[in-house]
């Protein structure tokens, strides 16, 4: 059942209805919220898309209805919710405020209604960093799949943390799990390693590849690496910058110099031989991987499956323990 289709059914059992107590919000009844349930379904759409024509394309109405719906609601609630520009539209202050709410509310309507009717299907929007993903999720997915076929499972890779919300992703896989009303579980305690092409000549010192790009900041990750193995780190030449953990490493392979990436990212390059580790020490950078799913949806069998799949690629003794990374030496 697609969200027009079951939002067309919310509808008809709104007007078949039934006895409700009328509160107020903002001076006006709830109930009149309820009888204008279109005005906000039609912002709802508008506020993803930030376009009328594809709202009206979703719900399946006219571009003029669209548009006297979010008249009306605006008339509603008191506030401008959208603004040209340029050729297209985008929210105000007051319509960002609302299209958060609205939106998780209504992906929670329409996974309320598949649930009590059927006809959905396991489908999880995980949302996951650049390196982490490529370097740690992907060669696992196939043992993901091999044990659960049906499992439709939405990958979407971001280069920032984005914000916890049903509107972005199901579950979350970041290193800011601090939201209120999300479950966290750590799984990766990230580590920096010093690594260099397998080819570079060990007789010179090589360039140093930095991923702190801020100004005043440049080298930072070199200069507290230096602070914890006791190493002079100090260069007297250019810095080489990146500002992917995923380019530095794509530099050392090209033989450009050294650069401190993740352990999980350069797990396989130092197992293949084409990279090596320039010292034993690992900078701990207090930036850990968490997988986050809100706590009102654990019990969804899907997001529990998810759940249970991630804690069973943990080592051992991180799962005996709940914690996420490698096990202590």
């Amino acid at each position: 059942m697609g969200t027009g289709h079951i939002f067309s059914f919310f509808r008809m059992r709104l007007r078949a209805g039934t006895p409700r107590i009328a509160g107020t919000i903002h001076g006006r009844s709830d109930m009149e919220y309820r009888q204008n349930f279109r005005a906000l379904e039609a912002f709802e759409a508008v506020s993803r898309h930030l376009s009328v024509s594809a709202a009206a394309v979703e719900l399946g109405v006219t571009q003029s209805a669209i548009s006297h719906q979010l008249r009306l609601l605006s008339d509603l609630v008191g506030e401008r919710l959208l603004q040209k520009q340029g050729r297209g539209i985008a929210l105000t202050e007051a319509g960002d405020r609302l299209a958060r709410k609205l939106q998780p509310a209504f992906a929670e309507i329409v996974r309320s209604v598949g649930d009590a009717i059927g006809g959905t299907r396991h489908v999880v929007r995980l949302a996951i960093c650049s390196s982490f993903g490529p370097a740690w999720l992907v060669p696992r997915l196939a043992g993901f799949y091999a044990t659960k076929p049906a499992f439709d499972l939405q990958v979407c890779m971001y280069a920032r943390d984005p914000e916890l919300t049903d509107a972005v992703a199901d579950a979350f896989v970041t290193t800011l799990p601090t939201e209120k009303g999300f479950e966290a579980v750590l799984l990766w305690a990230e580590k920096l390693v010093p690594v260099v092409a397998q080819t570079a000549d060990g007789a010179t010192e090589p360039a140093l590849i930095t991923t702190d790009l801020q100004p005043g900041r440049h080298g930072a990750d070199w200069k507290a690496y230096a602070a914890l193995s006791g190493r002079d780190m100090a260069r007297d030449g250019r810095w080489l910058f990146a500002s992917h953990y995923l380019i530095a490493l794509e530099m050392v392979k090209a033989g450009l110099g050294a650069a401190l990436v993740p352990d999980f990212l350069a797990a396989r390059e130092l197992e293949a031989g084409t990279i090596r580790q320039l010292h034993d020490a690992a900078l701990p950078t207090h930036e850990d991987y968490h997988l986050c799913v809100k706590e009102s949806r654990r019990g969804e069998p899907a997001i529990d499956a998810l759940i249970r799949w991630f804690k069973s690629q943990l080592p051992r003794q991180a799962r005996s323990h709940g914690n996420g990374g490698p096990p202590a030496k």
